[in-house]
């Protein structure tokens, strides 16, 4: 029995919700990179997280926000000068000032927000997901079932090929996002993602599927001629990258397309043709 959360915007203004000084005392434990029950399951895209390790608190629909946002490729980080922590969530950057307890989504107050930390661990509302594009939750008989943005398959899909191919996670983007960026033409794809690099890494992956009609030949030369910036600069530049870059592969295969450049590019290869082999 799935109910959709009620308006907890209206309730998430929590009491007592940080003992400064105790958060002073102890400010590696702000955010704690192993949590220390909370009341009721949490899924998220239909996984169920494990709360053994999350204390109890007080308070409807409140979420450990490290495990929820690491369960879903996010991280999180406490910046000790600031007295700051921050939970990096698909695009999205949810701040904490510890010492106010007050929070910012994207750079903008969460009017009425307060955070709470309970041994160590930073409790915020559902209802501040709720609010990013893209994130619902649902109040579930045994807790909370939280839907990202990577429960679409096709991302859950390029997760699996990063997984396998022991590539690093980079700047994650969409089909207009490449076009702008990289020269892509946006109206190839019906559905696409990439994961682009910083500087001191090849490593990346465009997954898509090809809109009917759409021009194959121009998608491949768009791909090549980043591949071939990417030879240029490591030919030069941290050049134990360069094998990766020359063992980049392009494959357009049964309606979709995979470009990889990453450290196993053979299992990532493989488990795109496992994956499209498994829809037929």
């Amino acid at each position: 029995m799935n109910q959709k959360l009620p308006a907890l915007a209206l309730a998430v203004t929590l009491t007592g919700a940080l003992s400064i000084g105790a958060l002073a005392g102890e400010p590696e434990r702000l955010i704690s990179p192993k949590p220390t029950a909370c009341a009721g399951a949490i899924t998220v895209n239909g996984q169920a997280l494990d709360t053994a390790g999350v204390p109890a608190v007080s308070g409807q629909g409140l979420l450990p926000m490290r495990l929820v946002a690491e369960s879903d490729h996010g991280s999180a980080a406490w910046y000790e000068e600031e007295n700051t922590g921050a939970f990096y969530l698909d695009g999205n950057v949810i701040s904490v000032d510890f010492a106010t307890g007050s929070v910012t989504v994207n750079d903008t107050a969460a009017e009425g927000v307060t955070a709470r930390v309970v041994q160590g661990v930073t409790f915020l509302p559902a209802a501040l997901l709720e609010g990013l594009e893209g994130y619902t939750v649902e109040a579930a008989e045994d807790g909370l079932a939280i839907t990202t943005p990577n429960n679409a398959p096709l991302v859950k899909l390029a997760y699996q090929i990063m997984d396998a191919s022991g590539m690093g996670y980079g700047m994650k983007t969409d089909a207009q996002g490449m076009a702008e960026t990289y020269g892509l033409p946006a109206d190839a794809f019906e559905q696409a993602v990439g994961f682009f690099p910083m500087m001191v890494s090849p490593d990346t992956l465009v997954l898509g599927k090809l809109a009917e009609g759409a021009d194959t030949q121009a998608v491949k030369t768009a791909l090549e001629a980043y591949r071939q910036s990417q030879e240029d600069t490591f030919s030069w530049y941290l050049s134990q990258n360069l094998p990766k870059v020359q063992d980049a592969r392009l494959l357009v295969q049964d309606g979709y397309v995979l470009f990889l450049i990453a450290e196993n590019a053979d299992a990532g290869e493989a488990a795109f043709t496992a994956a499209l082999a498994a829809l037929d």
